[in-house]
């Protein structure tokens, strides 16, 4: 063999650069999945912030009903987001923002059916306090969208109430 074959000068050097390699190798792994959960979890966030937000569409479509001093599919001009039968295609209220959260929310009603306070299950209305003769239990489903705030996000959810007038 010839003499430079035998000599160790720069082998250091070799392990070193692999080693540096390697190690570039894993940071960029970790980065990636660093970034992919950052993501995730920002993902997760905006999911749960527009479902706060379509929960308080609920409560604002629960208190519109419970304002209603009569049955709202007795009433002329009532809301055009309030349906008295269940359709395909509701119209929605206005998108209200919430200011917490920075997400909006929107939300429609439906009546469902109408029993009479002894047909209702034995269950009381949840809403309204008509306890006279010849009250029915009004039975009604809301349905309220939260959205995030890059518009991206949208949950829904639902809610199936009773009123008595």
């Amino acid at each position: 063999m010839t003499p430079y074959l035998r000599s160790e000068k720069g082998t250091a050097l070799v392990i070193a650069m692999l080693f540096l390699m390697v190690l570039s190798i894993l940071v960029g792994a970790l980065h990636r999945t660093t970034i992919s959960e950052m993501l995730f979890s920002r993902n997760y966030q905006e999911s749960q912030k527009a479902f706060y937000a379509a929960e308080t569409g609920l409560r604002a479509g629960m208190q519109w009903l419970s304002n209603q001093g009569n049955p709202p599919e007795n009433v002329l001009n009532v809301a055009p987001y309030f349906s008295p039968v269940p359709v395909a295609s509701p119209i929605w209220s206005q998108e209200f923002t919430d200011s917490i959260n920075q997400c909006t929310y929107r939300y429609y009603l439906e009546h469902l059916k109408d029993a009479a306070a002894a047909y209702a299950g034995g269950e009381s209305a949840k809403i309204g306090t008509s306890s006279s003769a010849g009250s029915k239990v009004h039975f009604y489903r809301i349905t309220a969208e939260g959205i995030s705030r890059d518009r991206v996000i949208r949950r829904r959810v639902q809610l199936v109430t009773t009123t008595a007038y």
